[in-house]
């Protein structure tokens, strides 16, 4: 049995809250890089060079972690 209870408006909403908090600056962090490599390819006009590319996938890279962490996070939450 878990100490949280999802269908307590409350519990619920202080839930998501956390996860919302959770790796925020991680986040933020690909997000920026994926932005970058698209301001890269805007300015220097060639399209998919290889910063931009390395940039790309670094920045998904952070993102799709994040996701995974997250993901096992709320998984060990709703076990505890």
């Amino acid at each position: 049995m878990t100490g949280l209870d999802l269908n307590d408006p409350e519990q619920r909403a202080a839930f998501r809250r956390e996860l919302i908090r959770l790796h925020r600056g991680w986040r933020w962090l690909g997000l920026a890089i994926v932005a970058a490599a698209i301001v890269i390819m805007l300015v220097r006009g060639r399209g998919f060079d290889g910063l931009a590319i390395a940039l790309l996938a670094l920045g998904w890279a952070i993102l799709i972690v994040v996701i995974i962490v997250r993901t096992r996070y709320h998984r060990r939450r709703m076990r505890s």
